[in-house]
């Protein structure tokens, strides 16, 4: 959280830039899952969403340098679960200010022991004497080793409707919320139909999906994704198969 990550003179760009070529760690970014689906949706706030991303990921990177980083900051430390997988990178220039952010939201993370790391205003995320200390964070507060995570995972949407699409070639919205229900055992929530549409949104961005009228189908870059990523493929493509050769 922080600036729009586009801006090239932004912390928050040159703190993704750092990780994305330090780590292995998937980073997941609130306007990448929740661009353009606030429209016409009244009775839903883009903090509620933000709150349902930072509950699925292990840790949360804020930067507190924009109007929306604030008020970020200042709902986050509020929530005992959120502020504890906090990590703020504040500006050095601000650490002995008497400043509502220092005296309010910091405090609260810090009580709930997550991690306040104070950065250079000149910050070069080349230069290891800026960011050694950052990366050496990050990895002592991300759980190390694999960890299972729920299958209610808004972070693994994605992956369960493009396994879906492959094993019935083709879904409409409605087919993708039953299979969905199914999957997770439940009736969805309005929150978790959003995460669809978010989920499906993204596939679609990122071309791992097509829509073709009212149907989304594969891409070849969403089918060669599929065979990279799971290793039990030959059970999924036999799957696969049964459900074509019924839909026959």
């Amino acid at each position: 959280c922080g600036k729009d990550k586009s801006d090239k003179e932004s912390y928050r760009f040159k703190i993704s830039q750092l990780l994305e070529h330090n780590t292995n760690y998937q980073l997941a970014y609130p306007e990448d899952l929740f661009e353009d689906l606030l429209e016409g949706q009244a009775n839903n706030s883009l903090l509620s969403l933000e709150q349902q991303l930072a509950e699925a990921v292990d840790l949360i990177i804020l930067i507190p340098e924009s109007p929306g980083s604030f008020a970020e900051l200042g709902a986050f430390s509020t929530r005992k679960e959120l502020a504890e997988k906090m990590l703020v990178l504040r500006q050095k220039k601000y650490k002995a200010d008497k400043s509502f952010i220092n005296h309010g939201p910091i405090r609260l993370v810090r009580s709930a022991k997550g991690k306040i790391l104070d950065i250079p205003h000149d910050f070069d995320y080349k230069n290891k004497e800026h960011f050694s200390e950052i990366i050496k964070t990050v990895k002592k507060m991300i759980p190390s080793g694999r960890r299972s995570k729920s299958i209610n995972n808004i972070l693994l949407y994605q992956n369960h409707i493009l396994l879906l699409i492959y094993l019935f070639d083709e879904l409409n919205i409605t087919s993708i919320h039953k299979l969905m229900s199914m999957v997770l055992e439940k009736k969805l929530t309005n929150q978790e139909l959003i995460g669809c549409k978010a989920a499906i949104h993204s596939l679609t961005r990122s071309q791992f999906i097509d829509k073709i009228g009212n149907e989304y189908i594969l891409t070849d870059r969403g089918f060669s994704d599929v065979q990279l990523k799971y290793y039990a493929l030959n059970e999924i493509t036999n799957l696969r198969i049964s459900i074509m050769n019924k839909q026959l």
